[in-house]
């Protein structure tokens, strides 16, 4: 018997042929019990199973939601489309509701998110689905502002969904 050290061709615990597979590659079945080594693409790969593809979140805050000067930023490092925007309140405000702005390089809007005072509580959660201005190529950043403010320095914690695209 062959000592496991000098095993070699279809010897190999490996799929036969694997001695001769060129570099990156993977060995695809073909249904009948065979198959051979080749390079796959994303095309060729069953992603039903897997979650989150090329998907990411990103968490911000907002210090105070009591300062209209409250604003908070956000560069994003490759292209990608932002596909929800989620915020939750650290606790009650009072007097007037919260408005949160959501822009892109400052000037195209996203849409806004209204956290409001009546009910409000720590916890509370509120979100916005942008449906325009919501693509950005990498380096473009995300402002959010605070433009209407309530009272009470609250912070809102801030959870942007990203697709990279």
């Amino acid at each position: 018997m062959a000592l496991h050290s000098a095993l070699t061709g279809s010897e190999l615990h490996e799929p036969k042929g694997i001695a001769g597979a060129s570099a990156d590659t993977l060995y695809v079945a073909d249904g009948a019990g065979s198959g051979a080594f080749a390079k796959i693409d994303a095309a060729n790969v069953d992603t039903s199973s897997i979650k989150n593809v090329n998907k990411y979140k990103v968490s911000l805050v907002i210090e105070d939601l009591s300062s209209t000067a409250a604003e908070t930023f956000f560069v994003f490092p490759e292209a990608c489309t932002v596909t929800e925007l989620t915020t939750v309140l650290s606790g009650a405000i009072s007097t007037t509701d919260a408005v949160l702005t959501f822009t892109k390089q400052s000037a195209s809007s996203l849409g806004t998110i209204t956290i409001a005072q009546s009910g409000s509580a720590e916890g509370d959660v509120d979100s916005l689905s942008p449906v325009s201005n919501n693509t950005f190529t990498a380096d473009q950043y995300l402002k959010v502002a605070v433009t209407t403010a309530t009272t009470g320095a609250l912070k809102a914690f801030i959870t942007v969904d990203v697709t990279l695209t």
